[in-house]
């Protein structure tokens, strides 16, 4: 999760990503698998992932 310039109506703001994503990426499970996200926090502050 890193802030990344994004540029809406000739105004550029830092907006948080996923992997360079807005929205992150879609991830697919099926019921029963297992998942392990390991996420790295580039952001000047704390924060959740949900």
């Amino acid at each position: 999760v890193a802030p990344t310039p994004y540029t809406r109506l000739c105004e550029t703001k830092d907006i948080l990503t996923v992997n360079g994503q807005f929205p992150g990426p879609t991830l697919y499970l099926n019921k029963g698998d297992k998942l392990l996200v390991n996420v790295i926090n580039n952001a000047p502050y704390p924060l959740t992932i949900h």
